[in-house]
């Protein structure tokens, strides 16, 4: 009885993100517990549109999503979401709509796709289905302490002749206790708050230059490399059904930073604080940027701790 209502739950958040998925091929893998799939497109409008950046994203792809479900301990074992390889490009955005932007309407109708699948075992339970009060809380429950691993995660920011390279080995991002464990948690009066812990492995920043034709003729040595960073996320919750945070803290703890610039990296680094200044002081209008206010005066705060070498 479980799967009927959790299954079309958890496939309308994988469509959502992801193109050119059938749900009534992927709802019978997941009852088994676990779901396999390999080279799989993005759905770069909705990325956008949940992140509220200034940014355009150029293309994503995920080489291997896997996601087991502990379908006999889901209400204290967390969903384990595994990426192998996800690469995504970006860039600034601009005026001109970007080629996957005239695929809007065609995805929003396909994400749809998952949520209007039914099963039948969900229709025949009669007296026996679940209260939607209970079944509102596992959902929540689920979400909050879904578990990510991501291996071998690339992100390619280009602007000019710039070209900023983000890799990182090994990514986790998991629920955590008030001494900041890794715990099965919930939102829970009087407290409402969520904790959630990222730790990130081996992080390299690559900073190069590119030629007319967009090729690196030579690459640079990294501007960081293999950094180990530990990210505790708090957030506050105004009621117990809130789907967003009203507060948001990070705290980033990071033991040692080896950072390096040469001569050919020092100007591209600061052009790129520059624009990163320009754009949190609104110096630059950007098309969308009056969407973007709720995001810049949400309440966000960050602590940070590093030992920089």
């Amino acid at each position: 009885m479980l799967e009927s209502y959790v299954s079309p739950f958890l496939l309308g958040y994988i469509n959502k993100y992801i193109k050119n998925l059938k749900p009534e091929d992927l709802q019978l893998s997941l009852w088994g517990g676990d779901l396999v799939l390999n080279h799989l497109d993005l759905r770069l409008d909705t990325l956008e549109k949940e992140l509220n950046l200034p940014l355009t994203f150029v293309s994503g792809h995920i080489h291997e999503l896997r996601i087991h479900v502990p379908w006999s301990r889901l209400g204290s074992e967390p969903v384990v979401v595994s990426i192998n390889t996800i690469d995504i490009s970006l860039k600034l955005r601009d005026s001109e709509l970007s080629d996957h932007d005239s695929d809007t309407s065609s995805s929003t109708s396909k994400s749809k796709s998952v949520s209007e699948v039914k099963s039948p075992k969900r229709q025949s339970h009669g007296s026996e289905e679940m209260p939607p009060g209970y079944v509102q809380s596992l959902m929540n429950r689920i979400i909050n302490n879904v578990q990510i691993v991501v291996n071998n995660l690339i992100l390619k920011y280009t602007e000019g002749d710039i070209v900023l390279s983000i890799n990182i080995k090994s990514l986790e991002s998991f629920g955590a206790n008030q001494h900041w464990e890794q715990q099965f948690v919930d939102v829970a009066l009087p407290d409402l708050v969520l904790r959630r812990i990222v730790q990130v492995s081996d992080l390299t920043v690559c900073l190069d230059k590119r030629n007319a034709s967009g090729k690196i003729e030579n690459y640079q040595e990294p501007v960081v490399y293999r950094c180990q960073l530990d990210i505790r996320i708090l957030s506050t919750y105004a009621h117990l059904n809130s789907k967003r945070a009203t507060a948001v803290k990070l705290s980033l703890k990071c033991d040692e930073l080896n950072m390096s610039l040469n001569d050919t990296q020092l100007p591209m680094f600061i052009r790129i604080v520059q624009l990163v200044l320009a754009l949190y002081y609104g110096d630059i209008d950007l098309p969308g940027d009056e969407d973007n206010e709720g995001l810049i005066n949400e309440n966000i705060t960050t602590d940070t701790v590093a030992n920089v070498g």
